[in-house]
């Protein structure tokens, strides 16, 4: 078991690829509204693709704004969506690891991983609490359309 920063944007990617090709059960994503952009990144995207072909269950929980719409509404096809004003940070959690990104001015500049069993399950309670207190990402657009 292990914890470690990663930098870098290519091993970045390959750490949240990794991540995603781990998963055999469930995916939870809690991120900012600038995310949503680069996960529908092609090699991001493929990792949803492949997990739901797996048949891994993905919720998400991101800040849906007028100017991430379009990326929310294309992660609807992968993803069971739900927006929460104020997002601040990014991590998802399966049911073995834990990923959280530290951005920068335009992308993740830093990848926290742990495998550490008792992080996982912090983190796991955490999202489900997030994901509680949040509305379905379909309402939320059509507020935003009004």
């Amino acid at each position: 078991m292990a914890t470690r920063l990663i930098t870098g944007i290519g091993d970045i990617t390959a750490a949240i690829a990794k991540f995603q090709s781990n998963i055999k059960k469930s995916w939870c994503a809690c991120v900012d509204s600038s995310i949503p952009a680069f996960s529908m990144s092609d090699a991001i995207k493929q990792g949803y693709v492949a997990a739901k072909e797996r048949g891994v269950k993905i919720r998400y929980v991101t800040e849906i704004t007028n100017d991430n719409a379009t990326h929310c509404i294309e992660l609807t096809k992968f993803v069971e969506l739900r927006h929460l004003d104020r997002v601040s940070g990014s991590f998802a959690v399966s049911e073995s690891e834990f990923v959280a990104g530290i951005s920068g001015k335009k992308t993740l500049d830093k990848l926290v991983y742990s495998d550490e069993k008792e992080l996982v399950q912090s983190q796991q309670n955490v999202f489900e609490t997030l994901w509680e207190n949040a509305m379905p990402a379909k309402d939320r657009i059509q507020d935003l359309e009004r």
